[in-house]
C-alpha cells in the first residue's frame, strides 16, 4: 500500500525534487571563507584596541582638562554670586516697563 502511494506521489514531483540543492562541497572555497572570515576577525579586533586606545589616552584626558577649566570658570562664578549678596536692593538694575514685553510667541513654544 505504502509503495504504490510512495510511486504515484513521487511521479507527480519536479525532476529535481530528490536531488540535493547544493553540490558537493568545495573544500578549497570553504578554506577561502574561513581565511576570510579570520581575517575579519583579527582586523575588527585590531581596530577595536585602537579605538580603546584612543579612549583612554585622548578623551579621558581631554575630559579631565575640560573638568578642570570648568570647575574654575564656575568658582569665579559663586564667588561673584557671594558677592552679590552684600549689594542692596536699590543699587540693582531697574525693571523698566519696555525691557521684558513679549509681543509674539516665542519661536520654541
Amino acid at each position: 500500500m505504502f509503495r504504490q502511494c510512495a510511486k504515484r506521489y513521487a511521479s507527480t514531483l519536479p525532476p529535481n525534487a530528490l536531488k540535493p540543492a547544493f553540490g558537493p562541497p568545495d573544500k578549497v572555497a570553504a578554506q577561502k571563507f574561513k581565511e576570510s572570515l579570520m581575517a575579519t576577525e583579527k582586523h575588527a579586533n585590531d581596530t577595536s584596541n585602537v579605538w580603546v586606545k584612543i579612549s583612554m589616552w585622548v578623551a579621558l584626558p581631554a575630559i579631565a582638562l575640560t573638568a578642570v577649566n570648568t570647575y574654575f570658570i564656575e568658582k569665579e562664578h559663586a564667588d561673584h554670586r557671594e558677592h552679590l549678596k552684600h549689594v542692596p536692593d536699590s543699587e540693582w538694575p531697574r525693571d523698566y516697563e519696555f525691557m521684558n514685553i513679549r509681543s509674539k510667541p516665542f519661536f520654541l513654544g
